[in-house]
């Protein structure tokens, strides 16, 4: 992310893995899984407000798709402990959640959701009901588009256009992945750093 300097990311990852050591200090048995953690940047660098042993959502959905490796052979390898480095392509991403209308407060279910030709996007399901064929939503977050491009411009286009082909009674942000946005959120980690 264009927002978050190498030397944070860098000190967050040394927070996760300490706490990999931490566990294994603790128990004697190493951690094998998912892990992630949320992170906030104070003016004294990057603090973890939690930690998911899970995978992050929509965070998967960005990185998955461009996973250079298969999935199943690095699960394999995880419990084999065998697990080497694992790559990434060159690309930037861009998710975007399809919501009820009302969300998150008062969400409208059992929506129906047409869902188009979504062109260049990726499309996950959330939280839907199918009937009869058709897709409805629940009470959450119902689909996700992502768009993978060369630049995070490029990717939210794809993004953009792939949602112009959903019709029903739901709401998605338009400004994630925008220049605007971007933007915005580079200053405010700058006001961050300076205080």
């Amino acid at each position: 992310l264009p927002f978050i300097e190498k030397e944070e990311k860098e000190e967050a990852l040394e927070i996760i893995k300490k706490t990999i050591r931490a566990i294994k200090e603790e128990t004697g048995i190493p951690y094998v899984g998912i892990i992630y953690g949320g992170f906030i940047l104070t003016k004294e660098g990057p603090k973890i407000l939690e930690y998911n042993c899970r995978f992050g959502d929509p965070e998967a959905m960005n990185i998955l798709p461009i996973l250079r490796e298969d999935l199943t052979e690095i699960f394999m390898s995880m419990i084999q402990t065998t697990l080497k480095d694992i790559s990434f392509e060159e690309k930037a991403t861009v998710c975007r959640y399809v919501v009820p209308r009302g969300y998150p407060v008062n969400p409208l279910k059992d929506a129906r959701i047409e869902i188009g030709e979504i062109r260049d996007a990726l499309l996950f399901y959330g939280s839907v009901n199918e009937k009869d064929g058709n897709i409805y939503t629940t009470s959450s977050r119902s689909l996700a588009l992502v768009g993978i491009g060369d630049s995070i411009s490029e990717a939210e286009k794809k993004v953009e256009s792939g949602l112009s082909c959903i019709r029903g009674e739901v709401e998605y942000r338009h400004d994630i992945g925008k220049e605007e946005l971007i933007k915005k959120r580079i200053e405010h980690m700058k006001s961050i750093r300076k205080k």
